[in-house]
């Protein structure tokens, strides 16, 4: 049996998801809340507004979209 690409990239998603709830839910305050995503090199920080999976068939694309208006593409696809 092989893992599918597919497996892969719902794992991923959950795994950023987990995250956005565990930050989500550390502080009872929205304003006390740290940011999903803490870059100390360049002292950036935002927070994850949507992520999404989309199937491309032999690959998937996770399109993550930020607070600050940046988003992301994560390619997942077999090596």
């Amino acid at each position: 049996m092989t893992t599918k690409v597919n497996t892969i990239a719902a794992m991923v998603c959950e795994l950023i998801e987990m995250h956005m709830a565990k930050c989500d839910e550390a502080f009872p305050h929205p304003d006390d809340r740290p940011p999903h995503i803490i870059g100390q090199e360049h002292g950036t920080s935002a927070n994850i507004q949507t992520v999404s999976n989309v199937d491309l068939g032999a690959e998937h694309l996770i399109h993550i979209e930020l607070d600050d208006g940046t988003s992301f593409n994560i390619r997942v696809e077999e090596a």
